[in-house]
């Protein structure tokens, strides 16, 4: 076992600052960076290979404590972590409002357990927050890594340190489980794979089984060089040719992991390790944790007091900001904590941290509790925030649906109570949002329908969406309740541009949505606008031929901020302040989408129904009427502002 002796290697630490720079790069959107989150991934590998090398080294010399060993990592990650916490948390609240700030602390109780993987998945829905409004969640890797603290040393210990042959075959055997979950659940629970251990303990055992000697590269210079040139070329890959829009992590973080494991297996001796351990590089290593502790807050921070993304002199500047705070954090926190020699016994060790916890926990507790402290606002500026949570009252019941549902005839019922629905509204959150003014106009008129609404699928058929695979199956289950016999008019209203163009808008991450048909995988723009025009032609047809009356609503102008912070705060700041968006922007943005819809009034006779009339002029788009929100977020229309839509639906019917 005399390859389990563990010496300091500073290309390690080079490697670090390597793995920190492209999330760093990554998370401030730096062009060409767009996979720099694989950064997590080259620090996972290189935990397992440490913590294992150090508790084999320890166990093979008969010295191994639990202890000693929880002290060690408590040394290593408590102090730095809720250095960084105390000050998050008062930045917190003076920028932050009431939801935010009760978002804030129910990261913040997470994080004081180490659990915040599982606060951040369990908030992942469609009307989630976008990520540059939680400034915590990046902890969600150091809750990972404290977890896997917490079984590893037992299960080296239960299979046998002293065994190469049975650690081996134990650890390629979780490797392997791991492994294979990750690549489903990839497919078919993202949001689980990314953030929970069993899909990313593999990463860890891979440096693991490096750590035990189960693979290494023989020790001649030009295959130590190739080798470890082969893991940069990975890393690089990765970090260049990754995107929002890679399927992560899954098989895809194979690419990046490997490549560390070939530059850690390759040894110092080895040309590229050689230069990663260069001082400068080697010592961005050594503030990496810090570094990666600080550098989100400050950008989450900068952005929410500057209510925009940064521009490219002020992202100089936040990283700046951000690499000198972790200097200040290695140099006074990090370096006097983790020398065991220092006036902090380990039953003091212990003490303080289980102190930092518990005062971390009641600060929260008040956060949480106190709903976000909403005193700390004026009565106006409180009610201007309210709308963020004005939708129509059974979005919780009625949204989100599957095709079983569906079929199961679990579809809310819209409008007058009628014995037998005659129209249907159809469509994703953009058609939810609509229920109010249907509904108001329904009733008026004695008519009663359906609404069939699920998240991120435009009622379009023959048509898929990349990043979730129920839109084909919910949109035929629907069309056969639109064709029945009782449906007289079909009423379709979806997110209509970011389908037909695949992009986002806005403040929103630059992610692309790919839908394809079975004529087209939709890489390109023109690919995705096929795919658009022929699903919209497909549907329109199937529902005319069937006698029924069609009804197109073009979408309302997404706003591209959040409405209800944005005015808030300009009442905080001057409140004769006239918020409003470009109509020439919502034109260019939806031209595609409304000569598709021309077509199908043209080819079909289908109706289409413009909220534009309404919320925009020939210069501006609206969005607050009389000091009062339209839109409850970006781009979801309020009650109060879909019931500005009234007018428009009294000729539907």
């Amino acid at each position: 076992m005399s390859r389990n002796t563990l010496s300091y290697r500073p290309d390690i630490d080079g490697l670090r600052a390597l793995a920190v720079a492209a999330v760093v790069l990554f998370h401030y959107r730096v062009p060409g960076f767009s996979g720099g989150f694989v950064g997590v991934d080259i620090f996972f590998v290189i935990s397992g290979y440490l913590i294992t090398s150090l508790i084999l080294k320890e166990t093979c010399a008969g010295r191994f404590s639990l202890r000693q060993f929880y002290e060690r990592r408590i040394r290593r990650i408590v102090p730095a972590l809720f250095a960084m916490l105390a000050p998050a948390t008062m930045a917190a609240a003076i920028l932050f409002f009431p939801a935010s700030f009760a978002q804030f602390g129910k990261s913040l109780l997470a994080t004081a357990f180490f659990s915040a993987n599982f606060e951040f998945w369990r908030e992942v829905g469609y009307f989630d927050v976008s990520a540059d409004q939680k400034p915590l969640l990046h902890l969600w890797s150091i809750a990972v890594e404290e977890q896997f603290y917490l079984i590893f040393p037992a299960l080296l210990l239960f299979f046998g340190a002293r065994s190469r042959l049975r650690l081996t075959v134990a650890i390629g055997t979780i490797f392997a489980a791991s492994l294979a979950f990750s690549i489903w659940s990839a497919g078919h629970a993202p949001a689980a794979g990314y953030y929970m251990l069993p899909s990313r303990m593999w990463e860890l055992m891979l440096g693991a089984l490096l750590a035990i000697g189960a693979a290494h590269v023989p020790a001649r210079l030009k295959l130590n060089d190739l080798t470890s040139l082969g893991g940069l070329v990975l890393i690089a890959y990765s970090v260049f040719r990754y995107s929002y829009a890679t399927p992560f992590p899954g098989s895809a973080a194979l690419v990046p992991c490997l490549g560390t494991a070939l530059i850690i297996a390759a040894g110092d001796r080895a040309a590229f390790n050689r230069a990663l351990s260069l001082r400068p590089i080697m010592f961005g290593g050594l503030i990496s944790y810090s570094l990666y502790l600080w550098h989100w807050p400050v950008y989450v921070f900068a952005r929410a007091a500057m209510f925009r993304a940064p521009t490219a002199t002020e992202t100089i500047v936040l990283i700046a900001t951000s690499v000198a705070l972790s200097v200040l954090s290695w140099r006074y926190v990090e370096r006097p904590f983790r020398d065991r020699s220092s006036r902090w016994p380990w039953p003091a060790v212990f003490q303080k941290a289980g102190i930092a916890m518990a005062a971390t926990v009641a600060c929260a507790a008040i956060l949480v509790l106190g709903n976000g402290l909403p005193q700390r606002f004026s009565p106006q500026v409180r009610a201007i925030l309210a709308e963020a949570s004005d939708h129509e009252s059974h979005m919780s019941e009625c949204f989100g649906l599957t095709a079983d549902d569906v079929r199961k005839g679990r579809l809310c019922p819209i409008g007058a109570k009628v014995q037998e629905a005659s129209f249907i509204l159809w469509g994703d959150s953009h058609a939810d949002a609509l229920i109010p003014a249907v509904q108001s106009v329904a009733r008026r008129q004695g008519r009663g329908g359906l609404f069939a609404g699920t998240d991120s699928c435009p009622p379009l058929l023959g048509v898929k969406r990349a990043d979730t695979s129920k839109c084909a199956a919910f949109n035929d289950a629907v069309a056969k309740i639109a064709t029945s016999k009782s449906i007289k008019e079909v009423i379709l209203e979806a997110r209509w541009a970011k389908n037909a163009e695949g992009t986002s808008f806005g403040q929103e991450p630059p992610d692309r949505v790919r839908i394809f048909d079975d004529l087209s995988e939709g890489r390109t723009e023109d690919e995705t606008r096929a795919v658009f025009y022929r699903g919209l032609e497909r549907t329109v047809r199937a529902l005319t031929g069937a006698g029924k009356k069609v009804v197109l609503v073009a979408s309302v102008p997404e706003v591209g901020f959040p409405v209800p912070a944005y005015l808030a705060r300009a009442q905080m700041t001057n409140p004769s302040t006239r918020l409003t968006t470009r109509a020439g922007a919502y034109r260019e943005r939806q031209k595609f989408v409304l000569w598709a819809f021309a077509q199908m009034r043209k080819r079909f006779g289908a109706q289409v129904v413009y909220p534009d009339r309404v919320l925009c002029s020939l210069s501006a788009c609206r969005v607050a009427l009389n000091g009062r929100p339209l839109y409850r977020d970006a781009h979801h229309l309020s009650v109060f502002g879909a019931n500005q839509l009234v007018p428009l639906f009294a000729s539907v019917f």
